[in-house]
């Protein structure tokens, strides 16, 4: 009989990149994340972490999250859900986002919508995840994703961005380690510099 499930996960990174930008500048980041999972097929969640902008006095972020997923008689499974990202000590990069995904049993499809993305305007980001396995315990994670900004600062949000992560990682039982490669296209409206960065992660499941 399914049941429900909790679950914690305390992480160490080298780096703390989303899509492709770095919130920590470059800087080490801890982070926690507490999900819920219950037997009908609804979730929810927190995550937080430190972060050092190199455009914003924020401090550490946070994002509440939940939705509903369902596993087809194929294998499939599709979730739907929101989430909402806030920053301590500056407001002005706080949004929500809607989401809707397929996954298979090696990798998934997802699609993301907000209204107000980072403040600046509408955003829909697409996404794809996956991994490989090397072995019992090894394999090579992958992602690639696109950024279109379909308004931002009240015009249009010009170009898409590309992001890539190609990574390594290890399962060492309740320690995961994990090596990757992370790079993006460079924008006019992404105010860090760094396209490309080397980064390694350590997390603990308990």
């Amino acid at each position: 009989m399914a049941q429900a499930q909790t679950s914690a996960n305390l992480s160490l990174v080298s780096d703390y990149a989303v899509r492709g930008l770095s919130l920590s500048d470059g800087r080490p980041a801890a982070q926690l994340r507490v999900g819920y999972d219950s037997p009908s097929g609804w979730y929810a969640g927190g995550f937080v972490s430190s972060v050092h902008p190199a455009y914003s006095p924020a401090q550490a972020q946070l994002i509440a999250y939940g939705g509903y997923a369902r596993r087809t008689a194929s294998g499939m499974s599709w979730d739907v859900g929101a989430s909402r990202t806030s920053f301590v000590h500056d407001a002005r990069y706080d949004y929500h986002e809607l989401h809707a995904g397929l996954a298979l049993e090696r990798g998934n499809l997802r699609a993301n919508y907000s209204p107000d993305y980072y403040g600046a305007g509408r955003g829909v980001y697409l996404e794809w995840n996956g991994v490989h396995p090397l072995g019992e315990r090894w394999g090579l994670v992958g992602h690639a994703g696109v950024l279109r900004r379909i308004e931002a600062y009240g015009h249009d949000g010009g170009p898409a961005r590309i992001d890539l992560r190609l990574g390594l990682a290890h399962d060492a039982g309740p320690c995961t380690m994990q090596l990757a490669w992370v790079a993006r296209q460079r924008d006019r409206l992404a105010a860090a510099p760094r396209a490309r960065a080397l980064t390694a992660s350590v997390s603990f499941a308990f």
